[in-house]
């Protein structure tokens, strides 16, 4: 149920490019996706006249710059996309992947996601303490342990044993999936209601 940028058809390729062309400020492609993913699984639609242009791709007056006509057209169709794989409950999110180690970088994804988060703060907030035994409940402590496990403060220390420490790296390796997880289990929460 995930996408790693490895394998990316040729739309995707192209808005990776344009986001790398959009500057330094720009966000990258996984963490556009982890925006993307929030704005369709969220309590209540946000128009798009809330979060485009991205601040890195408007003028002083917030208009978008000129060129960036391709770049909205991709990152709607994304949108798009993302929704269609939410409402079949297969949604594949677009994580980085580490060439070295091959692991899995999901900290990005996760990163674009808080970022729409905020444009709803005290839902989101107020969400993240749920603790019903359904799939609110299921979707709110998933979503809450990767934002947890996102901050380099949570791993283990330097006294941890052998057996935090295969704690930890197990449910690091789950999150991946886990978000996947938790982002159909909100779509269908917020759909439903």
């Amino acid at each position: 149920m995930t996408s790693e940028l490895t394998d990316l058809p040729e739309s995707l390729v192209r808005l990776e490019d344009l986001l790398a062309e959009a500057g330094d400020e720009a966000m990258l492609l996984s963490e556009l996706d982890g925006f993307l993913c929030c704005l369709a699984v969220g309590p209540e639609p946000i128009a798009k006249e809330e979060w485009w242009p991205f601040d890195w791709l408007a003028d002083e007056r917030g208009e978008a710059k000129p060129g960036t006509a391709e770049l909205e057209t991709l990152v709607v169709a994304r949108l798009a996309e993302i929704e269609q794989e939410l409402a079949s409950g297969e949604y594949a999110p677009l994580y980085e992947v580490d060439e070295e180690t091959d692991e899995v970088v999901w900290q990005v994804w996760i990163a674009g996601f808080q970022q729409a988060m905020l444009m709803r703060f005290d839902y989101w907030d107020e969400f993240l303490r749920e603790t019903s035994d359904d799939a609110r409940g299921e979707a709110a402590m998933l979503l809450a342990s990767g934002l947890m496990l996102s901050s380099p403060d949570t791993r283990p220390d330097d006294t941890a044993g052998e057996e935090e420490w295969a704690e930890y790296d197990e449910v690091m390796e789950a999150m991946p999936e886990n978000l996947a997880i938790s982002a159909v289990l909100l779509h269908q929460v917020h759909k439903a209601d």
